[in-house]
């Protein structure tokens, strides 16, 4: 699951100049971001792939540019190469024609290496193909299967422990954590937040702000926490093949009210519904002794363990993912799973056939041997070995320079979304061994229907897009604004309220569930 880049505070405008094909005689552009990271052509990864299709590859975005989505929709669309998601790619694709239909350029002779792939990874080819049969852009091929988990601050913990805190039941390792259930979790939020003083007077928390919990993926918190008690905020599918849309259920109700609950009484970091701040502020929330528990991406969140971040944490600093606690009803469930594909990688309509071909052959370039290991590991002999039992090994470079050993790849153009094939054996060789067995460990218990209403499960006509897009808009400004009032208000959600929000968004939400049941249904 990719997040949402908010970067700085520049003005845009005179810095994007497009012309999607030529910008300076002759030149390309291409329009891809990622988690505060934007294209460069100085990066080991593109200049190699540059190189080998012989073009002048410029980024539209710069390191400052902010909102990004408005850049996209103004300007980025109409760079040479577009990278985003699929589903705005295809959006986009069918209902303004501006990307190229590349169905027929995939060949031995124009892309040998996307061909062959294609040729022996059938479902992936069909999941290239948008709902009209074209192939509109080339996605990345992910790897892998658990995303998020549970994260506790064990050094929190085990203070509470030593002043006699810690609620009735729970013991200070991960086994006894493991088997706790949501009322005890919410129990050691509380006693976290009761004893502030006592935890900052340890020098293990700020001594003026602490959040309990928090959670730095604001689109997506909400939801997260609803499935504590068996809610959610996103459409899903049930055992019998039917759509709904969690946000609209009794259950959905009940859990914010549980959310609401938690808020009021200081247990949620106050920011968990700004979706205006995408930044990942776990680092600061650590570095500043106010963050505690939190739900986020296993690997990337382990490695404040390591010694990166270690000596500038408070000492004795310690993070341990565990299962995700017992609802009620004695199921336990991680509401996430990693999507199938990455973003997609697409073509300028406006471009001369040559110039297609010179931006497809970049494409190719990232399905060859040399592309695909360099887009996962970085240089060979500079960023990584390859062992004799064919292992890969990440050098200093990686795992020892100024930064995690993600953000070091991603600053080489490593794992950048564009075209191309993960390999997850780039993410093993820098895993934390704890979040290795944690993710095998979550396993049993992850979303199975994560991917059934998105891409490439589902797919769009044109015309199911202008409906889809144009209702889920009303529906998200309806939601923002009504989970930021009952948050605020601090009160049980009431039933007045209850059915007024689900009367301004019920015909949305049914013309929504009306396309992705048919999507469903044609299986």
């Amino acid at each position: 699951m990719v997040k949402k880049l908010m970067i700085g505070v520049v003005a845009a405008s005179a810095a994007l100049t497009l012309a999607s094909c030529n910008k300076n005689g002759g030149d390309f552009t291409i329009f891809l971001y990622q988690e505060n990271t934007v294209y460069d052509e100085d990066m080991p990864v593109f200049k190699r792939a540059n190189e080998y299709a012989e073009i002048n590859l410029e980024g539209v975005l710069q390191k400052y540019d902010s909102n990004y989505d408005n850049i996209y929709t103004t300007e980025g669309k109409n760079a040479s190469i577009v990278v985003n998601d699929q589903d705005t790619i295809e959006s986009t694709a069918l209902n303004e024609g501006i990307f190229k239909d590349l169905t027929d350029l995939i060949n031995e002779t124009n892309t040998p290496n996307l061909y062959n792939y294609f040729e022996t990874h059938a479902q992936q080819k069909e999941w290239a193909t948008a709902s009209d049969g074209r192939i509109y852009g080339i996605p990345f091929y992910t790897e892998g299967e658990t995303a998020k988990g549970y994260f506790v601050r064990m050094d929190w913990i085990k203070h509470l422990d030593s002043i006699g805190k810690l609620p009735k039941g729970l013991e200070p390792t991960v086994e006894s954590l493991n088997q706790m259930t949501v009322v005890q979790y919410e129990e050691l939020l509380r006693a976290i937040k009761d004893n502030h003083a006592s935890l900052a007077s340890a020098g293990l928390a700020d001594k003026n702000t602490i959040h309990p919990y928090f959670d730095r993926d604001s689109d997506f918190a909400i939801s997260e926490l609803a499935s504590l008690w068996g809610g959610t905020a996103d459409y899903y599918v049930d055992d019998q093949g039917k759509v709904h849309y969690g946000v609209v259920e009794d259950s959905f109700r009940e859990a914010m009210n549980h959310i609401i609950d938690w808020y009021a009484d200081g247990l949620i970091d106050p920011e968990i519904n700004n979706n205006t701040q995408n930044e990942d502020f776990r680092a600061s929330y650590y570095l500043q002794g106010s963050g505690g528990f939190t739900h986020d991406w296993i690997g990337t969140t382990y490695a404040f363990n390591s010694d990166y971040y270690k000596s500038n944490l408070v000492e004795g600093f310690e993070l341990a993912c565990i299962l995700p606690p017992i609802r009620e009803d004695g199921t336990r469930v991680e509401p996430t799973t990693r999507k199938l594909i990455g973003n997609v990688t697409a073509i300028s309509n406006k471009l001369s056939d040559e110039d297609v071909l010179k931006c497809l052959k970049w494409i190719d370039f990232f399905f060859s041997e040399e592309g695909q290991d360099l887009a996962n590991f970085g240089v060979k002999d500079t960023d990584y070995t390859v062992e004799a039992d064919g292992s890969y090994k990440y050098t200093d470079t990686i795992l020892n320079d100024n930064g995690t050993a993600l953000a070091n790849l991603y600053a080489k153009g490593c794992q950048l979304q564009n075209a191309g094939v993960q390999n997850f054996e780039y993410e093993a060789a820098w895993l934390d061994p704890n979040a290795a067995k944690a993710m095998e460990d979550y396993k049993p218990y992850l979303n199975t229907h994560y991917n059934d209403l998105i891409y490439p499960n589902a797919k769009l006509s044109k015309e199911d897009y202008k409906t889809v897009n144009t209702a889920k808009s009303a529906i998200q400004t309806v939601y923002d604004q009504q989970i930021a009032q009952w948050l605020n208000a601090g009160q049980p959600i009431s039933d007045a309220s209850w059915n007024a929000f689900k009367a301004d968004i019920q015909s949305y939400v049914d013309s929504v569930i009306t396309v992705l049941q048919a999507t469903i249904d044609a299986k």
